[in-house]
Protein backbone atom coordinates (compact mmCIF):
# COMPACT_ATOMS: atom_id res chain seq x y z
CA UNK A 1 0.00 0.00 0.00
CA UNK A 2 1.03 3.82 -0.70
CA UNK A 3 0.68 4.24 3.26
CA UNK A 4 2.88 1.58 4.12
CA UNK A 5 6.07 1.67 1.81
CA UNK A 6 7.86 4.19 -1.15
CA UNK A 7 7.88 3.46 -4.34
CA UNK A 8 11.23 2.52 -6.00
CA UNK A 9 12.52 2.98 -9.41
CA UNK A 10 15.38 0.60 -10.18
CA UNK A 11 18.22 2.49 -12.27
CA UNK A 12 20.28 1.07 -14.80
CA UNK A 13 23.00 0.48 -12.58
CA UNK A 14 20.81 -2.13 -10.69
CA UNK A 15 20.44 0.43 -7.61
CA UNK A 16 17.42 1.07 -5.96
CA UNK A 17 16.62 4.57 -5.02
CA UNK A 18 13.31 6.26 -3.89
CA UNK A 19 11.52 8.31 -6.28
CA UNK A 20 10.63 11.54 -5.51
CA UNK A 21 8.05 12.43 -8.39
CA UNK A 22 6.09 9.51 -7.26
CA UNK A 23 6.16 10.22 -3.76
CA UNK A 24 5.29 13.50 -4.44
CA UNK A 25 1.97 12.09 -6.17
CA UNK A 26 1.10 10.30 -3.52
CA UNK A 27 1.21 12.80 -0.61
CA UNK A 28 -0.93 15.16 -3.00
CA UNK A 29 -2.97 12.32 -3.44
CA UNK A 30 -3.39 11.35 0.40
CA UNK A 31 -4.32 15.17 1.18
CA UNK A 32 -6.66 15.64 -1.26
CA UNK A 33 -8.35 12.45 -0.90
CA UNK A 34 -11.83 12.63 0.60
CA UNK A 35 -12.34 9.34 1.68
CA UNK A 36 -9.82 9.29 4.28
CA UNK A 37 -11.77 12.22 6.17
CA UNK A 38 -14.74 10.07 8.31
CA UNK A 39 -17.97 10.60 7.90
CA UNK A 40 -20.10 12.88 10.03
CA UNK A 41 -22.08 10.65 12.54
CA UNK A 42 -25.82 10.37 11.89
CA UNK A 43 -27.23 11.09 15.02
CA UNK A 44 -29.18 13.95 15.39
CA UNK A 45 -27.32 16.67 18.07
CA UNK A 46 -30.20 18.70 20.03
CA UNK A 47 -29.84 22.27 18.56
CA UNK A 48 -29.45 24.64 21.51
CA UNK A 49 -30.36 28.30 20.74
CA UNK A 50 -27.54 30.42 19.33
CA UNK A 51 -27.23 33.78 21.68
CA UNK A 52 -27.47 36.50 19.71
CA UNK A 53 -23.63 37.36 19.14
CA UNK A 54 -22.65 41.21 18.67
CA UNK A 55 -20.85 41.76 15.15
CA UNK A 56 -17.08 42.64 15.85
CA UNK A 57 -14.26 42.46 13.56
CA UNK A 58 -13.26 39.60 12.23
CA UNK A 59 -9.88 38.77 12.97
CA UNK A 60 -7.67 35.68 13.05
CA UNK A 61 -8.84 34.50 16.88
CA UNK A 62 -12.32 34.97 16.55
CA UNK A 63 -13.09 33.11 13.26
CA UNK A 64 -13.32 30.16 14.45
CA UNK A 65 -14.94 31.05 17.62
CA UNK A 66 -18.76 29.38 17.20
CA UNK A 67 -17.72 25.93 15.24
CA UNK A 68 -18.66 22.97 17.14
CA UNK A 69 -15.96 20.69 18.61
CA UNK A 70 -16.64 18.30 15.76
CA UNK A 71 -16.13 21.15 13.05
CA UNK A 72 -12.89 22.02 14.94
CA UNK A 73 -11.48 18.68 14.56
CA UNK A 74 -11.89 18.57 11.40
CA UNK A 75 -10.96 21.90 10.31
CA UNK A 76 -7.49 20.70 12.48
CA UNK A 77 -7.55 17.22 11.09
CA UNK A 78 -7.64 19.16 7.45
CA UNK A 79 -5.22 22.05 7.83
CA UNK A 80 -1.71 20.58 7.51
CA UNK A 81 -0.31 23.92 8.64
CA UNK A 82 -1.33 23.59 12.60
CA UNK A 83 -1.69 19.86 12.67
CA UNK A 84 0.93 18.15 14.05
CA UNK A 85 2.53 15.41 12.30
CA UNK A 86 5.81 13.24 12.39
CA UNK A 87 6.78 13.57 9.25
CA UNK A 88 5.92 10.26 7.66
CA UNK A 89 2.94 10.33 5.73
CA UNK A 90 1.59 7.11 6.53
CA UNK A 91 2.01 7.29 10.38
CA UNK A 92 0.00 10.24 10.37
CA UNK A 93 -3.16 8.89 8.69
CA UNK A 94 -2.70 6.06 11.21
CA UNK A 95 -2.64 8.67 14.35
CA UNK A 96 -5.85 10.76 12.68
CA UNK A 97 -7.71 7.58 12.62
CA UNK A 98 -6.84 5.99 15.95
CA UNK A 99 -7.72 9.25 17.46
CA UNK A 100 -11.24 9.76 15.66
CA UNK A 101 -13.84 7.34 17.18
CA UNK A 102 -16.33 6.83 15.12
CA UNK A 103 -20.17 6.03 16.81
CA UNK A 104 -22.31 2.97 16.40
CA UNK A 105 -24.54 3.28 14.04
CA UNK A 106 -28.09 2.57 15.39
CA UNK A 107 -31.22 2.38 13.63
CA UNK A 108 -34.19 3.69 15.40
CA UNK A 109 -37.87 3.64 14.00
CA UNK A 110 -39.89 6.83 14.69
CA UNK A 111 -43.68 6.56 14.73
CA UNK A 112 -43.70 7.84 10.85
CA UNK A 113 -42.02 4.58 10.29
CA UNK A 114 -44.63 2.46 11.47
CA UNK A 115 -47.15 1.65 9.21
CA UNK A 116 -50.70 1.78 10.47
CA UNK A 117 -53.92 0.52 9.24
CA UNK A 118 -56.76 2.83 7.44
CA UNK A 119 -59.29 3.37 9.45
CA UNK A 120 -62.54 1.15 8.91
CA UNK A 121 -65.51 3.22 7.33
CA UNK A 122 -68.34 1.34 9.07
CA UNK A 123 -71.39 0.39 6.26
CA UNK A 124 -74.90 1.51 6.65
CA UNK A 125 -76.94 -1.05 7.91
CA UNK A 126 -74.27 -0.76 10.67
CA UNK A 127 -74.46 2.93 11.20
CA UNK A 128 -78.56 2.13 11.31
CA UNK A 129 -78.38 -0.32 13.96
CA UNK A 130 -77.51 0.48 17.45
CA UNK A 131 -76.23 -1.45 20.49
CA UNK A 132 -78.66 -1.60 22.88
CA UNK A 133 -78.03 0.42 26.23
CA UNK A 134 -76.76 -1.43 28.90
CA UNK A 135 -78.43 -0.90 32.33
CA UNK A 136 -77.07 1.47 34.77
CA UNK A 137 -75.07 -0.08 37.38
CA UNK A 138 -76.46 0.11 40.83
CA UNK A 139 -74.28 1.89 43.14
CA UNK A 140 -72.30 -0.90 45.07
CA UNK A 141 -72.83 1.55 48.63
CA UNK A 142 -76.96 0.33 47.87
CA UNK A 143 -77.89 -1.66 51.45
CA UNK A 144 -81.05 -3.36 50.38
CA UNK A 145 -82.49 -4.36 46.54
CA UNK A 146 -85.99 -3.86 47.00
CA UNK A 147 -88.80 -3.77 44.43
CA UNK A 148 -88.12 0.03 43.52
CA UNK A 149 -84.76 -1.48 42.07
CA UNK A 150 -86.47 -3.81 40.00
CA UNK A 151 -89.31 -1.74 38.71
CA UNK A 152 -86.68 0.92 37.37
CA UNK A 153 -84.56 -1.64 35.74
CA UNK A 154 -87.84 -2.93 33.49
CA UNK A 155 -89.17 0.44 32.69
CA UNK A 156 -85.30 1.47 31.33
CA UNK A 157 -84.84 -1.57 29.39
CA UNK A 158 -87.95 -3.04 28.76
CA UNK A 159 -89.32 0.88 27.84
CA UNK A 160 -92.79 -0.39 29.82
CA UNK A 161 -94.70 1.45 32.17
CA UNK A 162 -95.71 1.29 35.49
CA UNK A 163 -98.78 0.47 34.94
CA UNK A 164 -98.09 -2.43 32.94
CA UNK A 165 -95.24 -3.70 35.08
CA UNK A 166 -98.20 -3.89 38.11
CA UNK A 167 -100.31 -5.58 36.19
CA UNK A 168 -98.04 -7.98 35.11
CA UNK A 169 -96.99 -8.79 38.86
CA UNK A 170 -100.54 -9.23 39.63
CA UNK A 171 -101.05 -11.78 36.61
CA UNK A 172 -97.62 -13.66 38.04
CA UNK A 173 -99.38 -13.39 41.92
CA UNK A 174 -102.43 -15.19 40.65
CA UNK A 175 -100.87 -17.87 38.48
CA UNK A 176 -98.67 -18.77 41.54
CA UNK A 177 -101.86 -18.92 43.80
CA UNK A 178 -103.94 -21.40 41.74
CA UNK A 179 -100.32 -23.77 41.58
CA UNK A 180 -100.97 -23.95 44.64
CA UNK A 181 -104.13 -25.01 44.67
CA UNK A 182 -103.50 -28.12 42.14
CA UNK A 183 -102.26 -30.86 43.49
CA UNK A 184 -100.29 -32.68 41.36
CA UNK A 185 -100.22 -36.80 42.08
CA UNK A 186 -97.00 -36.87 43.62
CA UNK A 187 -98.07 -34.29 45.95
CA UNK A 188 -101.35 -36.37 46.94
CA UNK A 189 -99.38 -39.41 47.24
CA UNK A 190 -96.48 -37.53 49.48
CA UNK A 191 -99.53 -36.30 51.55
CA UNK A 192 -101.78 -39.48 51.97
CA UNK A 193 -98.37 -41.18 52.84
CA UNK A 194 -97.49 -38.52 55.79
CA UNK A 195 -100.97 -38.89 56.83
CA UNK A 196 -100.41 -42.79 57.31
CA UNK A 197 -97.34 -42.36 59.58
CA UNK A 198 -98.92 -39.90 61.63
CA UNK A 199 -101.87 -42.02 62.49
CA UNK A 200 -99.92 -45.37 62.90
CA UNK A 201 -97.49 -43.30 65.11
CA UNK A 202 -100.93 -41.81 66.86
CA UNK A 203 -102.01 -45.53 67.29
CA UNK A 204 -99.52 -47.31 68.49
CA UNK A 205 -98.81 -44.04 71.45
CA UNK A 206 -102.17 -45.10 72.53
CA UNK A 207 -101.92 -48.95 72.73
CA UNK A 208 -98.49 -48.09 74.63
CA UNK A 209 -100.35 -46.13 76.46
CA UNK A 210 -103.74 -48.29 76.97
CA UNK A 211 -101.16 -51.61 77.87
CA UNK A 212 -99.23 -50.19 80.67
CA UNK A 213 -102.66 -48.49 82.25
CA UNK A 214 -103.44 -52.27 81.69
CA UNK A 215 -100.35 -53.41 83.72
CA UNK A 216 -100.79 -50.52 86.35
CA UNK A 217 -104.54 -51.87 87.37
CA UNK A 218 -103.04 -55.64 87.54
CA UNK A 219 -100.03 -54.79 89.69
CA UNK A 220 -103.27 -52.46 91.77
CA UNK A 221 -105.13 -55.12 92.10
CA UNK A 222 -102.35 -58.02 93.20
CA UNK A 223 -101.62 -55.51 96.10
CA UNK A 224 -104.62 -55.70 97.61
CA UNK A 225 -103.76 -59.09 98.98
CA UNK A 226 -99.85 -59.52 98.90
CA UNK A 227 -99.05 -62.95 98.92
CA UNK A 228 -95.55 -62.19 100.41
CA UNK A 229 -97.37 -61.84 103.85
CA UNK A 230 -97.24 -65.37 104.04
CA UNK A 231 -94.99 -67.16 106.05
CA UNK A 232 -92.82 -70.11 103.43
CA UNK A 233 -90.77 -73.03 104.23
CA UNK A 234 -88.35 -72.21 101.42
CA UNK A 235 -87.23 -69.02 99.81
CA UNK A 236 -89.04 -68.06 96.65
CA UNK A 237 -88.15 -65.17 94.33
CA UNK A 238 -91.74 -64.68 93.17
CA UNK A 239 -95.11 -65.38 95.03
CA UNK A 240 -98.68 -65.84 93.10
CA UNK A 241 -102.14 -66.43 94.79
CA UNK A 242 -104.49 -69.48 93.61
CA UNK A 243 -108.14 -69.12 94.86
CA UNK A 244 -109.23 -72.68 94.95
CA UNK A 245 -113.31 -72.18 96.37
CA UNK A 246 -115.61 -73.47 94.06
CA UNK A 247 -113.37 -74.97 90.91
CA UNK A 248 -113.22 -78.33 90.69
CA UNK A 249 -110.27 -80.17 90.30
CA UNK A 250 -109.87 -80.79 86.64
CA UNK A 251 -109.80 -76.58 86.55
CA UNK A 252 -107.82 -76.48 89.22
CA UNK A 253 -105.15 -79.33 87.57
CA UNK A 254 -105.83 -77.26 84.17
CA UNK A 255 -104.35 -74.05 85.73
CA UNK A 256 -101.40 -75.60 87.39
CA UNK A 257 -101.03 -76.75 83.73
CA UNK A 258 -100.94 -73.80 82.39
CA UNK A 259 -99.03 -71.99 84.86
CA UNK A 260 -96.09 -73.86 84.33
CA UNK A 261 -95.83 -74.07 80.62
CA UNK A 262 -97.09 -70.19 80.73
CA UNK A 263 -94.15 -69.16 83.48
CA UNK A 264 -91.33 -67.44 82.39
CA UNK A 265 -89.40 -67.07 85.47
CA UNK A 266 -85.28 -66.65 85.14
CA UNK A 267 -83.56 -69.93 85.29
CA UNK A 268 -82.84 -71.31 88.42
CA UNK A 269 -86.29 -69.45 90.02
CA UNK A 270 -88.87 -70.66 92.08
CA UNK A 271 -92.27 -69.02 92.13
CA UNK A 272 -94.79 -70.13 94.91
CA UNK A 273 -97.80 -70.59 94.33
CA UNK A 274 -100.21 -69.71 97.48
CA UNK A 275 -103.67 -71.59 97.45
CA UNK A 276 -105.96 -69.76 99.77
CA UNK A 277 -109.91 -70.51 100.53
CA UNK A 278 -111.97 -67.42 101.45
CA UNK A 279 -113.47 -67.55 104.70
CA UNK A 280 -117.09 -65.53 106.18
CA UNK A 281 -116.45 -63.80 109.67
CA UNK A 282 -119.28 -63.44 111.88
CA UNK A 283 -119.32 -59.70 111.32
CA UNK A 284 -120.33 -60.48 107.42
CA UNK A 285 -116.89 -59.96 106.02
CA UNK A 286 -114.58 -62.14 103.97
CA UNK A 287 -111.31 -62.98 104.69
CA UNK A 288 -108.77 -65.06 102.86
CA UNK A 289 -106.27 -67.25 104.35
CA UNK A 290 -103.66 -69.94 102.46
CA UNK A 291 -105.19 -73.68 102.37
CA UNK A 292 -103.87 -76.48 104.42
CA UNK A 293 -102.67 -79.74 103.05
CA UNK A 294 -106.15 -81.40 103.31
CA UNK A 295 -107.88 -78.68 101.32
CA UNK A 296 -105.44 -78.38 98.45
CA UNK A 297 -105.34 -82.00 97.81
CA UNK A 298 -109.13 -82.42 98.31
CA UNK A 299 -109.54 -79.34 95.58
CA UNK A 300 -106.94 -81.24 93.91
CA UNK A 301 -109.14 -84.08 94.02
CA UNK A 302 -105.83 -86.29 95.45
CA UNK A 303 -107.16 -89.94 97.12
CA UNK A 304 -104.13 -89.53 99.75
CA UNK A 305 -104.35 -91.80 102.57
CA UNK A 306 -105.89 -90.86 106.39
CA UNK A 307 -102.54 -91.79 107.73
CA UNK A 308 -100.26 -89.86 105.56
CA UNK A 309 -102.43 -86.85 106.32
CA UNK A 310 -101.97 -87.62 109.83
CA UNK A 311 -97.98 -87.84 109.63
CA UNK A 312 -98.23 -84.55 107.52
CA UNK A 313 -98.55 -80.55 108.74
CA UNK A 314 -101.07 -78.62 107.69
CA UNK A 315 -98.31 -76.22 106.53
CA UNK A 316 -96.98 -76.76 103.51
CA UNK A 317 -94.82 -75.01 100.41
CA UNK A 318 -95.76 -75.64 96.58
CA UNK A 319 -94.30 -74.08 93.53
CA UNK A 320 -92.37 -74.08 90.09
CA UNK A 321 -88.89 -74.41 89.75
CA UNK A 322 -87.56 -73.24 86.69
CA UNK A 323 -84.76 -74.96 85.19
CA UNK A 324 -84.42 -77.20 81.94
CA UNK A 325 -88.31 -77.46 82.25
CA UNK A 326 -90.69 -75.97 84.15
CA UNK A 327 -90.96 -78.21 87.27
CA UNK A 328 -93.24 -78.46 90.37
CA UNK A 329 -92.48 -78.97 93.36
CA UNK A 330 -93.94 -79.65 97.04
CA UNK A 331 -92.19 -79.25 100.29
CA UNK A 332 -94.09 -80.30 103.30
CA UNK A 333 -93.05 -80.49 107.25
CA UNK A 334 -93.36 -84.12 108.77
CA UNK A 335 -95.30 -84.64 112.27
CA UNK A 336 -95.20 -88.43 112.16
CA UNK A 337 -92.06 -90.32 109.93
CA UNK A 338 -93.73 -93.51 110.52
CA UNK A 339 -96.60 -92.58 109.20
CA UNK A 340 -95.81 -90.39 106.38
CA UNK A 341 -93.42 -92.92 105.18
CA UNK A 342 -96.05 -95.60 105.31
CA UNK A 343 -98.61 -93.64 103.73
CA UNK A 344 -96.00 -92.61 101.06
CA UNK A 345 -95.20 -96.64 100.35
CA UNK A 346 -99.37 -97.15 100.29
CA UNK A 347 -99.71 -93.87 98.34
CA UNK A 348 -97.53 -94.88 95.67
CA UNK A 349 -99.69 -96.77 92.84
CA UNK A 350 -102.20 -93.79 91.99
CA UNK A 351 -99.35 -91.23 93.08
CA UNK A 352 -99.21 -89.95 89.43
CA UNK A 353 -102.50 -90.18 88.06
CA UNK A 354 -103.94 -87.98 91.26
CA UNK A 355 -101.16 -85.49 91.09
CA UNK A 356 -100.98 -85.15 86.84
CA UNK A 357 -101.39 -82.72 84.50
CA UNK A 358 -99.46 -80.61 87.29
CA UNK A 359 -97.03 -83.38 87.42
CA UNK A 360 -95.95 -84.98 83.58
CA UNK A 361 -98.30 -88.60 83.32
CA UNK A 362 -97.29 -91.67 82.28
CA UNK A 363 -98.76 -94.97 81.46
CA UNK A 364 -99.61 -97.40 84.59
CA UNK A 365 -98.17 -100.34 82.60
CA UNK A 366 -94.69 -100.79 80.97
CA UNK A 367 -92.84 -103.32 78.83
CA UNK A 368 -91.26 -105.80 81.02
CA UNK A 369 -87.59 -108.15 80.53
CA UNK A 370 -89.74 -110.65 79.04
CA UNK A 371 -91.46 -108.43 76.33
CA UNK A 372 -94.87 -108.82 78.51
CA UNK A 373 -96.53 -105.87 80.44
CA UNK A 374 -96.11 -105.25 83.68
CA UNK A 375 -97.19 -102.67 86.39
CA UNK A 376 -94.55 -99.56 86.71
CA UNK A 377 -93.48 -99.01 89.71
CA UNK A 378 -91.41 -96.91 92.15
CA UNK A 379 -87.63 -98.00 92.64
CA UNK A 380 -85.38 -97.10 94.91
CA UNK A 381 -82.42 -94.76 93.87
CA UNK A 382 -79.56 -92.68 95.97
CA UNK A 383 -79.23 -88.82 94.83
CA UNK A 384 -76.95 -86.47 96.79
CA UNK A 385 -76.12 -89.11 99.50
CA UNK A 386 -80.08 -89.17 99.79
CA UNK A 387 -82.09 -92.51 99.25
CA UNK A 388 -85.41 -91.59 97.28
CA UNK A 389 -88.26 -93.63 95.42
CA UNK A 390 -88.38 -92.78 91.52
CA UNK A 391 -90.63 -93.44 88.97
CA UNK A 392 -88.73 -93.47 85.42
CA UNK A 393 -90.60 -93.42 81.77
CA UNK A 394 -89.90 -95.84 79.29
CA UNK A 395 -86.89 -93.65 77.94
CA UNK A 396 -85.63 -94.59 81.89
CA UNK A 397 -85.82 -90.54 82.80
CA UNK A 398 -87.06 -89.68 86.34
CA UNK A 399 -90.23 -88.49 86.17
CA UNK A 400 -91.54 -88.09 89.77
CA UNK A 401 -89.96 -89.23 92.82
CA UNK A 402 -89.94 -88.61 96.88
CA UNK A 403 -87.54 -88.41 99.91
CA UNK A 404 -87.35 -87.81 103.32
CA UNK A 405 -84.04 -85.26 103.62
CA UNK A 406 -84.75 -85.55 107.09
CA UNK A 407 -87.67 -86.87 109.16
CA UNK A 408 -89.60 -83.96 109.61
CA UNK A 409 -89.44 -82.45 105.86
CA UNK A 410 -90.91 -84.54 102.89
CA UNK A 411 -89.80 -83.29 99.26
CA UNK A 412 -92.15 -84.57 96.22
CA UNK A 413 -90.62 -82.98 93.06
CA UNK A 414 -90.11 -84.04 89.06
CA UNK A 415 -86.75 -82.51 87.60
CA UNK A 416 -83.58 -84.34 89.62
CA UNK A 417 -82.17 -80.56 89.09
CA UNK A 418 -85.19 -79.31 91.69
CA UNK A 419 -83.67 -81.69 94.72
CA UNK A 420 -80.57 -80.03 94.62
CA UNK A 421 -81.67 -76.51 94.74
CA UNK A 422 -84.25 -77.62 97.61
CA UNK A 423 -81.89 -78.63 99.87
CA UNK A 424 -79.12 -75.92 99.32
CA UNK A 425 -82.63 -73.40 100.44
CA UNK A 426 -83.45 -75.92 103.31
CA UNK A 427 -79.69 -75.21 104.21
CA UNK A 428 -79.70 -71.55 104.28
CA UNK A 429 -83.02 -71.53 106.05
CA UNK A 430 -81.23 -74.17 108.66
CA UNK A 431 -84.13 -76.80 108.23
CA UNK A 432 -81.68 -78.98 107.35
Amino acid sequence: MADDHHTTTERNDGSNEPDINSASTELSSVIVDSTVIPPKPSVDIPSTPKPTVTSKPKTEDNEHENETEFERIQRLKLDTTNAPHSGAIGDDIAQILKDAQLPERHVFKASADQRTPPPSVPTPAQMSIKPPEKPKERDIVTPLHTLKDDLQDIVRVRKMSVVRVAALEQDKKRDQASMRTLETPASAQRSRRTFVVIFFAILLVVLGSAALYGVYIVMQSKSVTPATQYSSLIFAEQTETLPIDSVTSNTLKETIAQARQSSNAPLGSITRIVPIVSTTTSSGGTVTTPASLAQFFSALGVHAPDGLLRGLGSNFFFGIHTVDINAPIFVIPVTSYDLAFAGMLSWEPTLNQDLAPAFNAVSTLKTGPDGLPTVRTFTDAVMLNYDVRELKDDSGNVVLYYSFPTPNILVIAESPHSFTEILSRLQAQREL
